[in-house]
């Protein structure tokens, strides 16, 4: 026969005791189902309040962005733009961030922008992987630029947007 104890603590006027309960199998079996179902039953509301399928998210309409980024003239060959709707210009929702790949950049689909005005902060790298004196890895390289900032006012639509960093920008 399997019995699982159970400890409580009970106090006393001048002693402390521990009263030991003894649950048989089936009784700790229905304990367990119970917890499995408790269990079950959360993850199930979780699931369901999150949401699934294909359908519309929660928030604004998000538009496809994409574009170029450059460098004083030339493509930047590694980066990030992150977007950030400009609150102090009265817009707000979720930002953005996409990916610079050989001078080019596109948000995911669902994840772009509301349109508006918007911070746009960019940073980007050389691409030829650095290997530091303490034996780190650069992957993406040094940096070309500290990260430059400017603004912008993009559409309620998919489009493109060009960025060019200023030269002045550059690392030193």
């Amino acid at each position: 026969m399997f019995n699982a104890w159970l400890t409580v603590p009970t106090e006393t006027l001048a002693q402390s005791k521990t009263v030991r309960t003894v649950f048989s199998q089936t009784t700790y079996s229905y304990l367990c189902r119970t917890d499995m179902k408790v269990l079950s039953l959360i993850t199930m509301l979780t699931l369901i309040s999150l949401g699934c399928g294909e359908g519309e998210a929660d928030g604004p309409e998000k538009y496809s962005l994409s574009g170029k980024v450059t460098f004083a003239g030339e493509p930047v060959p590694v980066g990030e733009i992150i977007l950030e709707p400009d609150s102090t210009k009265g817009n707000s929702g979720p930002a953005s961030v996409a990916m610079i790949k050989q001078g080019q950049y596109a948000t995911e689909t669902g994840k772009g922008i509301i349109g508006g005005p918007y911070i746009v902060r960019i940073s980007g790298n050389d691409g030829v992987s650095v290997t530091l004196p303490d034996g780190m890895q650069l992957p993406e390289g040094n940096q070309l630029f500290g990260s430059y900032e400017t603004k912008v006012d993009l559409p309620k639509q998919k489009t493109t947007q060009d960025f060019e960093v200023p030269s002045a920008d550059a690392k030193k």
